[in-house]
C-alpha cells in the first residue's frame, strides 16, 4: 500500500496539471477562427436553358477574437445523383443587375459578400452570395444540398449549410 504522503503529492500534482490544461484552453478560447451561421434562403433562376444562377442569403457570426478576412467564396451544390458542382461566383457589381433582369429571384435582400471583406471579431453579418452553374434549372431545383464555403486569408475555411 502506497504511503499517505505519496498519494497526497500525486493528487496535488494532478490538480496542478489539470488547472494548467484548463487555463490554457480558457486562454485560447477566442483564437479559433471559424464562422458560425446558416443559409437563410436559397433562390434559383434560369439564365438560359443550360445556365442557372443560385442566390444564397445567409447570416454569419465570427466568435473569434480576430477578424475573418474573406479570401475566396465558393457555392457548391450536391445534385440529385450525388455529383458535386462548384459554381462561378457572381460579384456584387453583377448581382445588382441580376435581380432586375430575373424577377423570379424576388428582391435583393442583402449586399453580396466579397473578397477582402472583413467580418470583425464578435461580429454578425447578413450577406448574400450568388453563383452561376452550367446546369439546367431543373437540376438545381432537384438538388440534395447546397454549401457556402468561405476561406480566410490565413487559411481557415468555414462552411455554411
Amino acid at each position: 500500500m502506497p504511503n499517505r504522503t505519496l498519494l497526497i503529492c500525486a493528487g496535488i500534482g494532478l490538480l496542478v496539471i489539470g488547472a494548467m490544461v484548463g487555463g490554457g484552453l480558457f486562454a485560447s478560447r477566442g483564437a479559433h477562427l471559424e464562422l458560425q451561421g446558416s443559409l437563410r434562403k436559397t433562390r434559383v433562376a434560369a439564365l438560359s436553358p443550360t445556365r442557372t444562377v443560385v442566390v444564397l442569403d445567409f447570416r454569419a457570426s465570427n466568435p473569434a477574437d480576430y477578424p475573418f478576412v474573406v479570401k475566396t467564396i465558393e457555392v457548391e451544390v450536391t445534385l440529385a445523383d450525388g455529383r458535386k458542382e462548384i459554381g462561378q461566383f457572381v460579384p456584387e457589381v453583377d448581382a445588382k443587375s441580376l435581380f432586375p433582369a430575373l424577377p423570379a429571384l424576388g428582391d435583393k435582400l442583402a449586399v453580396s459578400i466579397g473578397t477582402g471583406e472583413k467580418i470583425g471579431k464578435k461580429q454578425t453579418v447578413e450577406r448574400m452570395a450568388a453563383a452561376s452553374f452550367n446546369l439546367p434549372e431543373a437540376d438545381l431545383e432537384a438538388r440534395k444540398g447546397v454549401l457556402l464555403r468561405l476561406r480566410d486569408v490565413d487559411g481557415p475555411v468555414s462552411e455554411l449549410r
